[in-house]
């Protein structure tokens, strides 16, 4: 029989030659890809389940028309007749359509038979259940004892149709990453004496319950089916893993929980997902169990079932919490050219498998009336199953419209799972489990239509690959005639000489007629003196091999008394051993406790190692801190200090320059009047003196000097000063008989311009802190505007050349900047736009930051225009809320008129038009 296998790594071989066209990997992947436009695809298979009715007076919604079609009534309380006001009947068609009377065996052989045979086959498969909460999803997977389920019926007759070529335990040997290994026979052994005979070795399991699970403590009734697709050049073994999906996190139901006697078993770990060297999907960590018999499998099965997610529910007394995923691997490899053991080549192993899905079902809550845990689980069940159906819309369009669309297959665990069945690695069949009654009809219908998209859905066909390995077929029964026939020549070689037993033929068939028959009674004589030779014959041949057996028996017993001699002195040695072994196991234990003391001083040392560390760290890095604060204070006390210092020079040369303003004005108030007194008195004798002429003259006024102490200065206001006490009246200067004239009077008391020969001038005031300013088209703005800031395009804005506008602030972007403005929007009490702009320079610190100094604020602020009746222009007195003190505060008030806004500067900001 040819192997047609599915091969995981890749099956180094050549095809075989046959009437057909070969096929290879290398050609399965070049027609992988156009194997839809070549119409290798296959359907989602999608099957119809109708379970029986709790309560037979019930409404019914679901009635099976046919194999295939079943039809949908609506009752007259649900959704659908009251939204549309009539009653709409529904049909749907499905693969097959099993009734509330079909049995789990009938189902079996046409749904999951099928996918059993393509596993030993070496393809992939995947069967899940689908439906709402109680219709028989559970119940159809894995059944009862006296009907049993999918599950076990699949696990049945697997073990019955690989009976005779199944390969002893540990032969293949998982390589954690979703692969495995080969092993040599001896190796096998060797591990099976460490794991089987010698328990004790190996570290102790957990402790757990001796209750079995669902039907696991009564009998059973196995299915008795065998198939016929088995290889019997080939070695075979099975694995099963059996995980949940529980909330979105992965969990392995068959992983040894850490047990503590004082707090007990330790919550599960979530698995994750990973993928392989063949982009295949998997559970990572997840513990796969080798079994050789359907009992183990159910062991495991039960395991896993008592730890599954099972809740009490309004519609459902065990209602499945969690998607259910039983996983059966099946591994097969050939045997050696001698057809003794499994050839030793990673490369020429195949790997099938065949996943089992019980999902949950979906859920409402107004009628679960679900709280707390289970809303959240059946939150989490209704969001699974809905990643489920957009993925399959979503294949389902890209396959109609022949679009690309991304598959969503990582919105959910369970769909990113099993991606690689959608992307064509398998044939995947779905249950459909529908429960008549009326009041499930508006759920019932949801679950018809997904049914019904799932089966436009096309899946590409898993390649059937012809291989042969260059070995003769046949190799075990060729094996097995070989073995029996030299078992029959050592038992031929060690028989007695044949020697026939028996007396000869029967009496002859003589006719005695008379007592003097002289020809029968010689030959009758002849014949039992021949019998009796024979007789005679057969004693002596007894005897001598009674003599011969009893020396064999003889030769036996000293033979066994030997053995039993060597027996004792080998058990000598081997309790001598056994002493030896113990001090060495005793040996062990104390190197065991002083290395476990070791590595817990060790680690002990290293966690001490690590905070000292951290210590010093946190000390290096506090010292570094007290450092860089230390050389801030140290840099902002000098920078203190200096402002001091020219603040109190400032102040002490105003002190001075008003002390020398008001002194040097009282001097030049007094030579004033000095000199006016001199002129009055000059003019007093020259009038005296002199005779009175009729004519009339004026006496030039002498020139006045202004005295300044040495090192003073007059500053321009006492020059003012001074100015106006010359200007103030004084009394009239005497004239002559002539007569003197009032201009001649007041010219001699106007004050002459004070010399400036001698006079130092004023040294302007400066501010030793102002920085020379910088080309206006050097500056560089850096322009915050928060996401989300409204632009407002109005002529009112705030003119800058060169600007970096940044959304999010970073410290790399204050470098570059030499002034900072920061836009801030807000609605006032009147629901009207106000923007704030702060505006700011960036100057650096000494801890290599920036600091920005805020040195004015503008308010944009937008108004409702009100009426629209025309007013003035120019603002209002309502319009601003102070006082109008001066043009200064009149004029700061810029108003931009819009179609429908108004913007506005109050009093006191920065705007300027």
């Amino acid at each position: 029989m040819d192997n047609i296998c599915y091969f995981r790594p890749k099956w180094v071989g050549s095809p075989v030659t046959t009437n057909e066209k070969s096929v290879t990997p290398k050609s399965i992947e070049r027609r992988g890809k156009n194997s839809k436009k070549k119409g290798e695809v296959d359907p989602v298979e999608v099957y119809c389940r109708v379970r029986p009715l709790d309560n037979p007076d019930d409404n019914c919604c679901v009635k099976p028309l046919s194999t295939s079609v079943v039809q949908l009534i609506p009752p007259e309380n649900s959704l659908a007749v009251a939204r549309n006001g009539q009653i709409k009947e529904y049909q749907f068609t499905f693969q097959y359509v099993f009734d509330e009377y079909t049995s789990q065996k009938a189902v079996f052989d046409y749904v999951a038979c099928p996918l059993v045979d393509d596993l030993i086959r070496g393809k992939n498969g995947l069967l899940f259940t689908y439906g709402i909460t109680s219709s028989g999803k559970t119940y159809t997977m894995t059944g009862s004892p006296k009907d049993q389920g999918i599950l076990p019926r699949c696990l049945d007759v697997l073990f019955n149709t690989i009976s005779g070529v199944q390969a002893k335990k540990y032969v293949f040997k998982s390589d954690k990453m979703n692969g495995f290994e080969v092993q040599s026979e001896a190796d096998a052994m060797i591990e099976r004496q460490k794991r089987d005979l010698m328990p004790g070795i190996t570290t102790p399991k957990t402790p757990t319950a001796q209750r079995r699970g669902n039907f696991g403590d009564q009998e059973r009734i196995s299915d008795p089916t065998i198939l016929s697709s088995v290889d019997d050049d080939n070695q075979y073994a099975v694995f099963v893993s059996y995980i949940e999906i529980y909330n979105n996190y992965v969990y392995d139901l068959l992983e040894e929980l850490p047990y503590d006697p004082i707090t007990g078993y330790k919550p599960p770990q979530t698995k994750i997902l990973r993928t392989d060297s063949s982009d295949c999907m998997y559970v990572m960590n997840c513990v796969e169990v080798e079994i050789t018999s359907p009992e183990e499998a159910f062991e495991v099965l039960f395991k896993g079932q008592k730890r599954r997610k099972v809740a009490h529910t309004a519609l459902n007394a065990e209602s499945s919490r969690s998607h259910s995923i039983f996983n059966i691997r099946l591994v097969q490899a050939p045997l050696d050219p001698r057809g003794e053991e499994v050839l030793q080549d990673p490369d020429k192993i195949c790997v099938s498998q065949l996943s089992l899905v019980d999902l949950a079902g979906s859920e409402r809550t107004h009628r679960t009336k679900n709280a707390g845990d289970r809303l959240k689980e059946a939150g989490n069940i209704n969001q699974s199953l809905m990643a489920l159906r957009n993925c399959m819309e979503i294949l389902r369009d890209n396959q109609k419209n022949s679009s690309n669309k991304m598959v969503p297959y990582r919105d959910s665990k369970l769909t990113h799972l099993f991606k690689n069945y959608f992307d064509g690695e398998g044939k995947v069949r779905m249950i459909v489990c529908v429960n008549p009654k009326g009041d499930e009809f508006d759920e019932t219908i949801h679950v018809m239509k997904f049914a019904e998209l799932s089966q436009e859905v096309l899946i590409a066909r898993q390649q059937q690959v012809r291989f042969d390995i260059g070995l003769t077929p046949g190799r075990r029964k060729m094996n097995y005639k070989e073995k029996f026939k030299s078992e029959d020549d050592l038992c031929t070689a060690a028989k007695v000489p044949a020697f026939d037993f028996s007396l000869g033929p029967g009496f002859p068939p003589f006719e005695l007629l008379r007592s003097s028959d002289d020809i029968v009674l010689p030959q009758l004589e002849k014949f039992l003196e021949e019998r009796q030779k024979r007789r005679e014959a057969m004693q002596l041949e007894l005897d001598r091999q009674s003599d011969e057996f009893r020396a064999q028996l003889v030769e036996f017993e000293r033979s066994y008394e030997q053995a039993l001699v060597q027996n004792e002195e080998l058990q000598q040695r081997v309790e001598k051993s056994e002493s030896y072994v113990q001090k060495l196991e005793g040996r062990i234990r104390s190197l065991e406790k002083r290395m476990e003391e070791n590595s817990r001083n060790y680690k002990e040392s290293e966690r001490q190692k690590r905070e000292l560390a951290a210590m010093i760290q946190d000390k290096d890095v506090k010292i570094r801190q007290e450092k860089s604060e230390k050389e801030r204070l140290k840099s902002d006390f000098r920078t203190r200090l200096d402002m001091n210092n020219q603040h109190w020079e400032r102040n002490l040369e105003k002190e001075r320059q008003k002390i020398e303003q008001d002194y040097g004005g009282q001097i030049w108030e007094k030579q004033q009047k000095l000199n006016m007194l001199r002129n009055i008195v000059n003019e007093g004798d020259s009038d005296a003196a002199m005779p009175a002429p009729q004519e009339t003259f004026r006496t030039p006024a002498p020139k006045v000097r202004t005295h300044t102490t040495p090192g003073k200065l007059l500053s321009a206001r006492s020059e003012n000063d001074m100015r106006k006490i010359g200007n103030t009246p004084t009394p009239r200067s005497r004239t002559a008989t002539t007569g003197t004239s009032l201009s001649a009077a007041r010219a001699n008391l106007r004050p002459t311009p004070r010399s400036t020969s001698n006079t130092p001038k004023p040294t302007p005031a400066y501010n030793p802190r102002h920085r020379r300013s910088r080309s206006s088209n050097a500056e560089i703005w850096l322009d915050h505007r928060p996401p989300g800031s409204v632009e407002l395009d109005t002529v009112l804005q705030p003119k800058i050349k060169k600007k970096k506008s940044v959304s999010k602030l970073e410290v790399k972007d204050t470098k570059e900047a030499s002034k900072y403005m920061l836009t801030h929007q807000d609605m006032d009490s009147d629901d009207n736009l106000t923007t704030k702009i702060y505006k700011g320079e960036c100057l650096p610190t000494a801890g290599g930051g920036t600091a920005v100094v805020f040195n004015d604020v503008e308010e944009l602020k937008q108004t409702s225009p009100g009426s629209r009746k025309r007013r003035s222009s120019c603002p209002q007195p309502q319009d601003f809320e102070g006082e109008w003190s001066d043009v200064e505060d009149r004029c700061n008030i810029a108003i931009e008129g819009h179609g429908n806004a108004r913007k506005r500067s109050k009093p006191g900001s920065a705007t300027r038009v």
